[in-house]
């Protein structure tokens, strides 16, 4: 990476570079970074976010007290670090001047574009009802999703389905939360989910043994609402 990059040179990213550099930057850097940053590479940083992670951003802008020029430089400074690091690890190649990012799409096949279809299609499902298969190749299908056309066009992919622990951890990801804090999330749910299966079981069970003992049906009512 030339040493002579400035931040207003990040507009020169494709958005799936954009969004792989978001992963990597505190949000607190990036509300600095953009207080001093102009409106073109602002636009490009903010279009490259879900609108839930937009908004949070562009609120903190607005509310953030004035910072001295150093402060800000000294925040830029260190996302073009990360960007170096980034174009090391070949998550981000820096195209020439003279070559617009958006003009360097990546050209989507057949194959991809139905992947992408028959994933809405089963991403439409509740959990417990897809195979072992269909979530194994959901998957799959994410994350080639995410390394051609960025973590964000996840999102698109399932936005309207009814399967809030899916769509919840995807979007979870998709903001940049941190690792720690998804795992947490997600298995706190997990268990408050298993929780609730395991009881509704345990009820089709006491009922079969009160149905085989003959029971009353008020006895019946009465010793199922204990497992409420």
């Amino acid at each position: 990476m030339p040493d002579t990059l400035s931040f207003e040179d990040l507009t020169r990213l494709t958005d799936r570079e954009t969004q792989a550099l978001l992963r990597e930057v505190d949000q607190k850097d990036l509300v600095t970074a953009l207080i001093g940053a102009n409106k073109k590479i602002t636009a490009k940083f903010l279009s490259n976010m879900s609108e839930r992670v937009r908004t949070f951003i562009e609120e903190e802008i607005a509310a953030s007290s004035p910072l001295s020029k150093d402060k800000i430089e000294e925040t830029q400074q260190r996302m073009l670090q990360q960007v170096a690091q980034l174009v090391e690890q070949k998550q981000i190649t820096l195209p020439s001047a003279k070559k617009e990012a958006s003009k360097h799409k990546p050209k989507l096949s057949k194959r991809y574009l139905d992947m992408k279809r028959n994933l809405k299609k089963t991403t439409q499902s509740a959990l417990l009802q897809l195979s072992y298969q269909e979530i194994d190749q959901a998957f799959v299908g994410l994350a080639e999703i995410a390394r051609k056309e960025g973590i964000l066009a996840q999102d698109q992919v399932i936005q309207g389905t009814d399967e809030d622990f899916l769509n919840y951890g995807v979007r979870l990801a998709v903001d940049g939360t941190e690792p720690d804090l998804i795992m947490d999330i997600l298995e706190t749910w997990m268990e408050s989910l298993l929780h609730e299966h395991k009881r509704k079981y345990q009820k089709v069970i006491e009922g079969i043994m009160a149905i085989q003992s003959g029971d009353n049906p008020r006895i019946v009512e009465s010793k199922l609402k204990r497992l409420y």
